[in-house]
C-alpha cells in the first residue's frame, strides 16, 4: 500500500462523507437518554448537591485530581440547584429538538462534568459513558437534519445531506475503547478469571434473583462468565466490518439487555451504550427505514 493511499484512507476516515441523519440520530437519541438520567437524579438532588446533603463540597475539593470545575460552586441551595437541573433539562429538549444545538451541548456537557465533580460517589458507568458521549456531540457535526428550525434559518442555511464523518468515527472509537477497557481491568481479577463471577453476582444483592438456586448452575455461570468477556472483544470488531456490523449489534443489544435482565437499575447503561452504538448505522438503514415509515428529514 502507498503512502499516498494511507493517507487517503486516514482522511476519509475523518473527513469523509457521512449521512446526516447519523448525527441526528445520536443527538436526538443522546438527550432523550440524558433527560432520563436527569430525572433519575432529580429526586435525591438535595442529598447530593446541595451544602446541606451527604457529600461535604470541601472534602471533594480536597480530593479530586487535577483542576476543579463545577457549576454546583455557585449553586449550593436546593432553589439554587433546581433551578440550574431544571435549566440543563431545557437545553436537553433543545438539543432534542435540534434548536441551538451546539449551545445546548455546551450546556449538558459542563452538566455532566460539574455533577461528576460534585458528588463523585454517585458516578456510575453510564454517568462515564454520557460524559464521553457529550464531549463527543459537542465536537461533532450539528447538522440541520431532523431539527425544529425557523423558516428564516432554513433558507439561510439548507439542511445538508452529507457531512464530516470524523465525530462517528470518535465516536466508534470510544465505544471500542470501552469495552477494550473493560476486559483488561478484569486480567487481575480472581473472580472474572477463575470464572466465579457470574456466580458471585448472582448471590449477590445486586441480582435481580438472588438465591440459592444460583449453586446448582456453577459450570455454565462459568462458561457464560468467559463468554461475557469474549463477547466484549469481540462487538467492536464485528461493529467495524461492515457485513458483520448487524451481528454487532444484535450480540450487543443481546449483552446489555441481559444485563438489564439480571440486574437491578442498569437500563440507563444500556441506553447510553445504544446512543454509541447509533454511530455505526449506514445511510441503507435509513432508506430501508424511511420506504417502510416515510419521513421528510
Amino acid at each position: 500500500m502507498s503512502a499516498q493511499s494511507s493517507q487517503s484512507r486516514f482522511t476519509d476516515l475523518f473527513l469523509g462523507k457521512a449521512d446526516s441523519r447519523v448525527y441526528a440520530s445520536i443527538r436526538i437519541a443522546f438527550a432523550l437518554v440524558s433527560l432520563l438520567n436527569l430525572m433519575q437524579i432529580w429526586p435525591e438532588r438535595a442529598v447530593f448537591f446541595t451544602d446541606a446533603g451527604m457529600v461535604d463540597p470541601e472534602v471533594v475539593k480536597k480530593y479530586t485530581v487535577g483542576p476543579y470545575f463545577s457549576v454546583f460552586a455557585l449553586c449550593r441551595d436546593l432553589s439554587a440547584v433546581s433551578t440550574y437541573m431544571l435549566f440543563n433539562g431545557a437545553a436537553m429538549l433543545l438539543l432534542l429538538l435540534g434548536i441551538w444545538p451546539r449551545v445546548a451541548a455546551v450546556i449538558i456537557y459542563a452538566w455532566y462534568v460539574s455533577y461528576s465533580m460534585r458528588a463523585p460517589l454517585i458516578s456510575v458507568g453510564w454517568d462515564e459513558v454520557l460524559r464521553c458521549t457529550a464531549f463527543l456531540v459537542l465536537v461533532s457535526p450539528m447538522p440541520a437534519c431532523w431539527s425544529l428550525r425557523s423558516r428564516k434559518a432554513r433558507k439561510r442555511s439548507p439542511p445538508e445531506p452529507y457531512v464530516p464523518c470524523y465525530g462517528l468515527t470518535l465516536m466508534r472509537v470510544q465505544l471500542a475503547v470501552i469495552y477494550l477497557q473493560a476486559v483488561l481491568a478484569r486480567l487481575d481479577n480472581e473472580f472474572w478469571m477463575s470464572g466465579e463471577f457470574m456466580s458471585f453476582f448472582l448471590l449477590s444483592h445486586n441480582s435481580r434473583w438472588p438465591g440459592l438456586w444460583v449453586l446448582n448452575y456453577g459450570l455454565p455461570l462459568k462458561v457464560l462468565t468467559y463468554l461475557v468477556l469474549l463477547v466484549e472483544l469481540a462487538i467492536p470488531i464485528l461493529l467495524m466490518v461492515r457485513r458483520w456490523r448487524w451481528y454487532g449489534f444484535i450480540t450487543g443489544i443481546a449483552l446489555h439487555a441481559g444485563i438489564c435482565l439480571m440486574s437491578y437499575n442498569l437500563v440507563l447503561f444500556f441506553l447510553a451504550m445504544m446512543v454509541l452504538y447509533l454511530s455505526f448505522l449506514q445511510p441503507e438503514d435509513f432508506d430501508r427505514l424511511q420506504r417502510r415509515l416515510p419521513f421528510r428529514s
